[in-house]
C-alpha cells in the first residue's frame, strides 16, 4: 500500500508580521576628550516611530532581543583597547574585557544584573563592588576577539588594526516599555563593575578619546495591551 505524504503549509498572519521591527544602530565614537556630553561608552539613539503600531495606544510594551554586537577602531588606530571607569573616586584603567552587558534606558522590570567584588562580606553590597541593579534593558553579550583585515597595506594578522570584538545573544527578548518617538542612551557597560567603557589607543593613554566604532541589531515585537 502506498503511503500517501501531506504537505505541511506554515501560514503566516501578516497582522502580526506587522507587529515586528528589526533596528540597527551604528555609532562612530564622539572623538573628543573625556568631560564631553555624552560620557564615553553612552550614546543618545533616537528611535523614529517606523508605523502606526509603534505609535498605539494599544501597544504600551514590547519584546527587545539585542541579536548581536560589534565593535573595532577605524583604520591607522594600531593599538585598540577598552577603557573603563571604576566605582567611586577609583581612577580609570585599560580593562581585558571578555564580556560587555547592553543596556538601554527603557522602562523594563524584568531584568536583574548582581555583582560580587573580591571582598565579599557575606551580602550583595557587602563590598565596593557588590550591589544588585533591577530594571531597565539589559542583555550581556559574550565577546570574541576577531580579526577583520585593515587597508593599510598588509595589515591583516589579528590584533592591531584588525582586530574587531564581536558578540551575539543566547537569551529570549525580554519584555519593555515601548521605545519607538523617544530619544534613548544606548550603554556599553562593563557588567562587574557597572561602569562605562568604550575602545580607545593604548598609547592615547588612560581616557584617551573614543575611537570606538559600534553597532548593534536589535528585534522589537510590539505587544498589545490586551
Amino acid at each position: 500500500m502506498a503511503m500517501k505524504g501531506s504537505n505541511v503549509v506554515n501560514v503566516t498572519s501578516i497582522d502580526e508580521e506587522r507587529l515586528k521591527f528589526r533596528v540597527t544602530i551604528a555609532i562612530q565614537g564622539s572623538n573628543v576628550g573625556l568631560g564631553a556630553n555624552p560620557p564615553f561608552g553612552e550614546y543618545p539613539v533616537e528611535l523614529p516611530i517606523p508605523t502606526f503600531f509603534a505609535n498605539s495606544n494599544e501597544y504600551s510594551q514590547c519584546l527587545i532581543k539585542c541579536n548581536g554586537f560589534m565593535a573595532y577602531a577605524p583604520t591607522a588606530i594600531a593599538d585598540p583597547v577598552w577603557d573603563c571607569a571604576q566605582a567611586g573616586a577609583l581612577p580609570r584603567i585599560f580593562l581585558k574585557l571578555g564580556c560587555l552587558e547592553i543596556q538601554l534606558d527603557v522602562p523594563s522590570s524584568q531584568t536583574t544584573t548582581i555583582t560580587q567584588g573580591g571582598n565579599y562580606a557575606g551580602v550583595v553590597g557587602g563590598d565596593i563592588l557588590g550591589f544588585a541593579r533591577v530594571g531597565g534593558y539589559r542583555e550581556l553579550m559574550f565577546l570574541e576577539c576577531h580579526s577583520v583585515g585593515d587597508n593599510t597595506g598588509a595589515a591583516y594578522a589579528l590584533g592591531g588594526t584588525t582586530a574587531a570584538w564581536s558578540g551575539k545573544s543566547t537569551s529570549d527578548p525580554i519584555l519593555c516599555a515601548n521605545p519607538f518617538g523617544k530619544t534613548l542612551t544606548i550603554k556599553n557597560r562593563n557588567a562587574t563593575l557597572d561602569e562605562a567603557c568604550y575602545l580607545c589607543s593604548q598609547g592615547a593613554g588612560v581616557g584617551g578619546v573614543d575611537r570606538g566604532d559600534y553597532f548593534y541589531s536589535f528585534d522589537i515585537q510590539m505587544v498589545p495591551n490586551k
